[in-house]
């Protein structure tokens, strides 16, 4: 185990964790909102509705 007491080889292994869970959190944000958009769209095709706010209730 005297790899981990390379500090050069820590600092890799840091290093390397950050960038991974950044690039790992752009492509997850990336694909959930892609993903939240075609539930969306197909919950509107599956389901359509009336999407105008019946102003005659809101003088009420």
């Amino acid at each position: 185990m005297t790899f981990f007491r390379n500090r050069l080889f820590l600092e890799g292994i840091a290093l390397g964790g950050i960038c991974g869970i950044v690039i790992g959190s752009i492509i997850a944000f990336t694909i959930g909102a892609s993903s939240v958009q075609a539930v969306r769209r197909a919950m509107e095709d599956r389901f359509p509705g009336n999407q105008e706010v019946p102003f005659k209730y809101l003088s009420q």
